[in-house]
Formats: C-alpha cells, structure tokens, sequence
C-alpha cells in the first residue's frame, strides 16, 4: 500500500499542473483533452499494478506538451528510475539541470536524485561526487549523509561510513546508529579473520556501545572469550545476546555449552532452564533434555520432553522422543521407530531455517544483512508450522551462524 501511494504521488503532481492550466479554448481544449487521455490511462494502469504501461503513457503525456512543470520532469526521472530505467531517469533528471529558471533549492532535488539514479546505476564514484559537493554546500545536507552512507556500505567501506557518521552526530538516528554498530561488527571480523583477537574485541565492544542490542556483536565478544579461556566473559556476553533478543536463544546454545567445563553441568542446566522461561524453542528443550539425561536418568528426560511436547507439539521434539525410544527394543519395532524417524528427520531437513523479519527472504543459513531488503540483523530463526489441537503454532530452530 505505501509502494502505490508513493508511486501515485507523481500522479497527483501531473493531475494537478493539467487542471490547473486548462484553458477555455476550444480549439486548445480540445488537444488538452488528448493529453489528459494519457495522464488518465497512466493512473487507471497504476490503480491495476502495471506499472510498465503506467510509465509509458506519462512519457507519452509529457512528450506531447513542451512545457511542463519543474516537478513533472523530477517526478518521471523517478518513476524512470524506480522502473529500471536508469539510462532515462538519468538523461531527465541531467536535462532538469539545464533548465535556465532552476531556483537553487531545486537544483539540490535534482542532484540528489541524480545521486540515486547513479547509485542505482552502480556509478557509485559519480553519486559520491554530487553528495559530498552537496554536504559542503551545506545543501541537504541529511538526506546527502544518509545517502552517503549507503553508498559506503555498499561499497563495503566500512571505517569511512563510521567516520562519516561520527562527523554528522546531529543526523545519526537509532536507525542509523544501528547501522553503525554493524560496520563496526564488519571491521571486528576482517580482523578476527586475522587473529587479531583484541582489535577484534575493541571493534565488537564498540558495536555493543553504539547499539546496546547488538546482539551480533554480544556473540562475536563470546567467542573470542571462549577462544582465549575466559569462559566466564563470554558466559555473560551470551546473556547480554539472550536479554538483546530473546527470539536468538537457538543459536546461542552451542556457544553456552561451551563455557562450561566437565563437572558444571548443573550450572549449564540452570542456565538453560533460566531460558526456558523466555523460549520454548525445541533446541532449547533438547538441549535442557540432554543434560537431564547426562546427569539424571534417560526417564526423567523423556518425561520432561513429553510434559513439553503435549503442551507444545512439535515435530523436532516427537523425532528427539522417536530417537529415544529407539534403544531397547526388539530388531522388528526399532526398524519400525527408524522409519518413522527418518520421515521426521526429511520433513525436518527440508524446511529453510531463517527468515526475514523485513522482507521475508529464507535461508538455510544465518545471513546478519539480510541479502534480499540489506537490513541488518532481521534475520531470525525460521518458525516450522506444528500439528496441534488448537491449531498451527510454531516455534524456533536452529541452525550454527555465519560469522558468530
């Protein structure tokens, strides 16, 4: 919905300068009537979703008139460019420029745009030209930063998108501080990459300083603990991850396990059970279950799992009981147990493990920018639809992440 309104702004651009201008003429009005033929069969295609043909026939309006308005020209560049065509969109919004009348507070339009449609383009040498003379011009000179830093990120120069950042604090929103503390979270893993550990560290502790919900940057500061021995650090960061984001428990369960030591399996237990009271996530419940059986006896586990599964069915956990059952029985039920099993296990295999928040892209692996929208940190853990007497519920599965 907000796409069509957006679209249908420059519609309104173009029913406006036509019904403002009509002249009492015959003659005159009579061509006007061909040209508003166009600008009416443009809204009736945006109104049915082609935007192609609605395109098209604003082209064919605007071609049929010399003079249109500054905004009409800016409008279609756009439309241009928002369609694909980026060769037009840039020819438009250059011819704009031109204009002998241009007022400067127009001209600044023009260039951002132009900025876009070189973005778009992939001509990111000639967008960053047009934003930097704009940002010293001091010509809007918030829109030009943001854009900037885009450009930088896509670039994938990270230190100059932060430092473009710290340069202009009176424009840095949570959204884009956001973005910051993943540019940081990119300069921590080149170099973890490195084994540089402790530049590593400084660059995920100040990604957790920036946005204090990074959880990206909780659970690359547990893993360089782990990897130097200091279990307890990153026990605590993993915390920070869970209370961050809640919905991220599947994926922190490796890293937990991994600060304790043999003979702590207790205090691990009641980690996970401290857990159990902001998820009911199958991983987590089999891994609560694991440790009861270690620990405990292999009834009590069973019974904790099957509490749990009659409260919340779920595939994962009737394959982990399947899995289970299997030992002690007779050659014939336990080939039985194993097919069944295995049907579970494929149904299982074949469900993608994150999704987008954003924009709904799936994965079967942890992406923290989202490939399709290039949002950060959206991805979460895939909820598999469940059998259930009151209907389809869900819940979170696991799958080890990308970059910790």
């Amino acid at each position: 919905m907000f796409e069509l309104l957006f679209l249908l702004l420059p519609v309104a651009v173009f029913y406006g300068y036509v019904m403002g201008s009509r002249q009492a003429n015959k003659s005159q009005q009579s061509e006007k009537t061909r040209k508003i033929g166009f600008l009416t069969k443009g809204i009736n295609y945006f109104l049915y979703r082609d935007k192609e043909k609605a395109v098209d026939e604003f082209i064919r309006y605007y071609d049929s008139d010399g003079e249109h308005s500054f905004e009409e020209g800016l409008a279609l560049g756009t439309l241009l460019r928002e369609r694909g065509d980026l060769e037009k969109a840039i020819r438009f919004h250059n011819n704009l420029l031109t204009t002998a009348k241009i007022e400067p507070v127009q001209r600044t339009a023009v260039l951002l745009e132009l900025a876009r449609d070189f973005m778009s383009s992939g001509l990111l040498d000639k967008a960053e030209d047009i934003l930097r003379e704009l940002i010293s011009y001091n010509s809007a000179k918030k829109a030009s930063v943001r854009l900037l830093v885009t450009l930088y990120e896509q670039e994938k120069e990270w230190q100059r998108a932060i430092d473009l950042i710290d340069s202009f604090k009176q424009f840095a929103d949570e959204g884009i501080l956001k973005r910051q503390s993943e540019f940081y979270c990119e300069l921590g893993n080149e170099s973890y990459s490195r084994k540089n550990y402790a530049k590593a560290n400084d660059y995920f502790k100040k990604a957790s300083i920036v946005n204090k919900g990074c959880v990206r940057a909780y659970l690359n500061m547990a893993k360089i603990m782990i990897e130097i021995g200091q279990t307890k650090n990153a026990l605590t960061y993993i915390q920070e991850a869970v209370k961050s984001d809640p919905e991220m428990i599947p994926i922190c369960l490796k890293s937990l396990a991994k600060c304790f030591y043999p003979g702590q399996e207790l205090q691990h237990l009641e980690v996970l059970n401290s857990w159990l009271q902001l998820s009911d996530s199958p991983q987590l419940v089999m891994a609560v279950a694991d440790l009861i059986m270690a620990n405990k006896t292999p009834e009590e586990a069973e019974a904790f799992v099957m509490r749990l599964l009659k409260k919340s069915p779920s595939f994962e956990l009737f394959s982990y009981i399947l899995g289970n059952l299997y030992e002690g029985l007779d050659p014939k039920n336990q080939e039985r147990f194993a097919v069944l099993k295995s049907i579970m296990d494929a149904h299982l295999a074949g469900n993608y493990r994150y999704i987008c928040k954003h924009c709904g892209f799936k994965s079967s692996v942890l992406f923290w920018q989202c490939p399709s929208c290039h949002r950060w940190e959206q991805m979460k853990p895939h909820q598999i639809s469940e059998w259930g007497a009151g209907g389809v519920r869900t819940v979170a599965v696991e799958k080890p992440e990308k970059d910790g």
